[in-house]
Parts: C-alpha cells; structure tokens; sequence
C-alpha cells in the first residue's frame, strides 16, 4: 500500500513537470551541476591520457566532488540556472561565461594555498582551464539544443509573416529580442525602410525592403511590427506609411514595450493597431499636485457617472483621494455595473450610487442637503443630435433645465466649484442638442458673473470622444464586421476627435484652473473626415474599401452639421499655462430683461409645448439657425487668435 502511494505521487509530480510551460530551476540546476561533474571527469581523464597515468572512469577522486561543489556554489551565488532555458539569450551565455570564469578563478586560488600547505593540488592548472572549457561549452551547448528543439517542436506552418517596420538601433534591438524569444505569433521575414539611402542588403540576416519594392514582390507578408515610439514619429510627421501598408492588405500590430518583457517569461501578445491608436494624439501632462490639492479630501459629485465622460471622471478623480464620490445617473443598469467596477479596482473608497434625474430639482436639492458636496462635475445630458431633434423637449428639459436646476442649487449651498461638460455643438448651434447646450453655457455665464455668489462655475468644451457610447467608432466596427456597407453620411463631414481619458484629463485640468465664467476650450487636433475614418478602419480590419466593404452616403441627419466648431464667430480664444486648454472669451452679455424670457423658457418645458419652446430658445440663443445645418462655418478652429 505505502509503495502504491508513492508510485502514485511519482507519477503525480512527473505530470505536473511535463504540464509545466518550463522546467523548474531545481531541474535545470541539477542538470547544470550534472554537466559540471561529466566535464569534471573528462577533464581528469585527459589528464592521466597526457600524463600516462591509469584513469578508472567508475572510481570518482574526492578532488572531482570539490571542483563540481565550487562549480556549483556559483552556480547557486549567482542564481544562473533561473532564466527559462528555451528563451536564452546573449544575457544567459554571458551569465554562464561569468559563472565558469569565477569558479576556474577560484580554483586556481585554492591550488595555491593546497600546494602551500599539503604539496598537492586538485587537479593540474593546465586542467582548470579544460575544465572550464568544458564546462562553458557543455552549458552552452545544452541550451542551444533546448532551444533549437522547443523550436522546431513548436513551429506551425500557420505562423503568420511580418516585416519590422525600420531599420534604426531599437528596431534592430527589438528583432534581436524576437529571434531571443521565439516567438510563435509570427515569422520575421524582414525589415521595411523609408530611408532610401540605406545600402545595407541585410539585417540578422535578414532582407531590407523598401514600400516600393514590397509592391512589386505583390506583399509577400501578413502584417507589419510596429513600436509606439515609431507609431507616435509618424503621426507627428503626417506619414502616409500607415496608409499604404494598410492598403497592401498589411496588418499593423504594436510591438510591446520593453519594460513589458520578462527575460524568463514568453513574450507578451502583440496587439493589432486599432483606429484610437492612429487617432491618439502625445500624452497629454497635467499638474497634479495642484490638482490633488482642489479634488483631495473632498465631496463631489457626478452626475451622468455612468455615462463615457462621468465614469472615466471618476476614474481619473479616485487618485486624487476625494473624501466621498456622489455617482448620479438616471441610468440604473450602467450605474451598478460602473459600482461593480469601483469595488473590484478600487475597494478603499468611499462612494454612494444615486438613481435620480438632473430634471427633478427637489430630488437633487435632497442629495444637495444630505451629502453637502464641495465640488460638481455635471456630465449628465442627452447628446445624440438626430433623436434630440425629434424630442426637443426632452433635449431642453435636461440639457438646459437640468443645469440649471444644478447651477441654482450649487449657489444655494455654496458649492466651491462647478464643472459644466459642453460640447463643441452649442457652437453656432443648428440643432436642438447644441442650442440646449449653448443655452445651458449661457445661463452658467450669468451666474457666474452674478455678484455675491460664491461658486466658480467653470465650462468645458471639446468635440467627439473616441469609443464613447453611441460614437461613429463603434458603429463603424459593427458594420465592417457584419460585411457592410458603411454608412457616412456625406463625403464631406468633418468632425474632431478626442480619447476619453484625454479629455476627462482635460476637464480636470480646466476645472482646477478656473476661476470662474471661463468657457474652456480644448485643442483638439486637426479636423478628421469622416470617410478618411472609414477608409483607415476598413483597411484595418483588413479589408478593401469599396471592393470588399463599400460605402454609401445616407445624406446629412436633421440637426447634423458638415463642419464642427469650437469658437463661436464673435469668441476668441487666449492660450492658458496648459498648451492644450484655451479659453474662450465670450462676447454674451446676460441682460436682466432676459430673467423674463428664461422664466417663459422654462414655463413652456414644463408644459410640454414644443413649438413655443423652440421659439423662446431661438431668442435666448439667435446664432442658433437650423437652416445653415451645411454652410461652412466662417471662422476656423485656431490655436490661438
């Protein structure tokens, strides 16, 4: 029975070894200290070959046993047997030259002070170089053959094909850790160049190509390996690279950071470069600590938490250490799920969920006087422009109504500061979304300008944000991926983009920066047309636009634009410390008669009628003009004027 139990637990162990991605270092150290004692052994019977002397490989010297235990207390000094064997490198062969150098060293040392006192050495100097040579070799050897083997054991005719895009000191440096590596994701085939001068025919080995000569050979790859830093070079270069090795049906994946290898691990996945990646401006910088000291220790709320711009707020404010976040959000699904979220990444925080509509002012005067927030980012709002043109109530009734609900309440209880998130559709506003938003901006101005109360109301403005929910993005995947068509609604429309994180940055910055009426406006870039975005998304998935995946035009939606702004035609805008966020000065100035007209504004939402609800809004905001949906706008979006 006992020897069943252990047989059992042979068997067990044995298949837990064979199930291993590696072997375990105490195999690899027993094997690296079995080299050592046959190198040993060779080395003594070389010796007595030379000398004459009758060698009986069976009959081990105590001398044998001193230089394997000195081999192996440097093997375990310098912990060289850790790396994972199939993943050597140049770092584990000089590791293991090191290891063997010191040990040879040592030994000649303990050859001087044996013959000192006994007359006898170990083994003859002329042996402890042999031994060493051996040794080195024997280790060396074994790793290349557990290299090689894993290799052609692991090698799958499936294997995709890639060229490394460069041809520069990493490019070449990131290959060489490929090759290190083994990687079974793709096959390196060669490397691209856009230096033309470059005369080198070969790289480890391996072919340079230039794009011309990659169209000739008709793409004989399945994609191209890409760093970030080379990625981030040519996006500030306006490089049309991209482009056309997207239109030779090329995949682009992103090489992984450095800091992301393990020298004794497998190679971290590469990941195939999606529109955001291409989109993604440089990271942007903001002052933390001045941030930290306005959002730390402090109540704040939310509202429209669940939503892409709220929860991403939360996130980027729980490093800040608030004292307590107010999640509000009529939404209740995405609000449990963006709590589930909270208490999985973020155990430590003190937060409450609150199901409640910006609409209802007594409710939110209930968490006004329950929570006594210091601080409020109001993200809540409706935003999608078709839908809000045929519900304008709806659109008014949160859009404006609801802010102002807010505002009123944040001077009421003398709220620090309150951070408004506008968009650039209340510019020259021809929908009903951006005049509710512009409205909504109008009335905030007011307030802040009001004497006496306490509040910096500070606004925001910036156009789409990459992936939020509802975005062109995401709508465009879902079509490519069902195989078409795509939809665009004009050859024309121009729109600017911005990431989630980047502008929820953004806001955090602004809202730390104001000092109260600022209309912040955010540098967002160049304007995107929106079938070049198409185009870039189709080649991406790795399809041809227009023969594989096709486009049609639907036509402009009610409300829709051609062309986004940021500044209104009478506003400019100043630079600020940070080189991203300007400010707008607004040219409105609140008129006390226009308390009567927004009073009738509000009367006629809460009555639900439409068309007298527009006329009043269409006095509160007279550059709102639905009819110039298509014109051209007359100012364009600078920096700085």
């Amino acid at each position: 029975m006992i020897i069943t139990n252990r047989l059992k637990k042979v068997l067990v162990n044995s298949l837990g070894w064979a199930t291993k991605k590696y072997l375990p270092r105490e195999v690899v150290f027993l094997i690296d200290i079995l080299i050592a004692f046959i190198a040993a052994n060779v080395t003594f019977f070389l010796i007595s070959t030379i000398s004459g002397d009758f060698y009986n490989p069976f009959v081990y010297q105590w001398q044998i046993f001193a230089i394997v235990g000195i081999q192996a207390l440097f093997f375990f000094i310098f912990k060289s047997f850790y790396g994972v064997v199939r993943y050597s490198g140049f770092q584990d062969v000089f590791n293991q030259l090191k290891v063997t150098a010191l040990c040879v060293f040592t030994i000649l040392i303990f050859n001087e002070i044996y013959y000192f006192a006994a007359e006898e050495v170990l083994i003859l100097d002329a042996g402890v170089v042999v031994f060493g040579c051996i040794t080195f070799s024997m280790l060396f050897f074994f790793r290349v053959v557990v290299k090689r083997a894993y290799e052609i054991m692991n090698s799958s005719e499936t294997r995709s094909t890639a060229y490394i895009l460069g041809t520069e000191r990493d490019d070449i440096a990131m290959a060489q850790g490929l090759s290190s590596k083994a990687d079974d994701q793709f096959k390196i085939i060669g490397f691209i160049t856009q230096n033309l001068d470059n005369m080198r025919p070969r790289i480890l080995n391996l072919p340079i190509f230039t794009i011309k000569q990659i169209k000739e050979l008709n793409n004989q790859g399945d994609g191209v390996i890409i760093s970030d830093k080379k990625l981030e070079e040519l996006k500030k270069a306006d490089s049309k690279i991209i482009g056309t090795l997207l239109e030779l049906k090329l995949k682009l994946f992103k090489l992984p950071q450095l800091q992301d290898w393990d020298e004794n691990a497998s190679l971290p996945k590469f990941k195939e470069v999606k529109i955001e990646d291409l989109l993604q401006r440089t990271p942007i910088k903001i002052d933390n600590q001045k941030l930290s000291n306005i959002y730390q220790d402090k109540i704040i709320i939310v509202t429209g938490a669940a939503g892409s711009i709220g929860s991403e707020i939360i996130r980027q404010l729980i490093p800040f250490k608030p004292k307590k976040l107010i999640l509000v959000d009529q939404g209740e699904t995405p609000l449990h799920t963006m709590s589930l979220e909270i208490d999985k990444r973020w155990p430590e925080i003190d937060y409450e969920k609150v199901v409640a509509n910006v609409r209802l002012k007594k409710r939110m005067k209930e968490l006004f006087e329950f929570y006594k927030p210091e601080v409020v980012f109001h993200g809540a709002a409706y935003k999608h422009v078709p839908m809000m043109e045929s519900n304008p109530i709806e659109a008014l009734s949160t859009n404006f109504q609801g802010t102002r609900n807010l505002t009123e309440l944040a001077v009421d209880f003398n709220i620090e500061r309150f951070v408004f998130v506008s968009t650039d559709k209340a510019v020259n506003p021809t929908n009903i979304m951006g005049a509710s938003k512009r409205a909504a901006e109008i009335y905030i101005q007011y307030l802040a300008n009001k004497p006496g109360q306490k509040t910096s109301f500070i606004t925001t403005r910036f156009g789409n944000v990459l992936g939020s929910n509802g975005s062109v993005i995401p709508y465009f995947k879902k079509q490519i991926a069902e195989g078409g068509p795509v939809s665009v609604t004009h050859p024309e429309i121009t729109r600017y983009f911005m990431t989630i994180d980047e502008a929820c940055q953004l806001v955090l910055e602004a809202g730390g920066m104001g000092k109260g009426g600022e209309i912040y406006v955010f540098d967002m870039g160049s304007p995107i047309k929106i079938i070049d975005l198409a185009h870039h998304m189709i080649r991406l998935s790795g399809f041809i636009p227009e023969e594989e995946i096709s486009i049609e035009f639907t036509g402009l939606r009610p409300g829709e634009k051609l062309y986004e702004e940021l500044l209104a035609d009478k506003e400019l805008a100043q630079p600020t410390y940070h080189d991203k966020i300007m400010v707008a000065k607004a040219s409105f100035n609140y008129k006390p008669e226009q308390e009567e007209l927004l009073m009738k504004l509000l009367k006629k939402i809460k009555s639900n009628c439409r068309e007298e609800s527009i006329g009043h809004l269409r006095e509160l905001v007279p550059e709102f003009q639905p009819e110039k949906s298509q014109a051209k706008p007359k100012k364009v979006y600078a920096k700085s004027v």
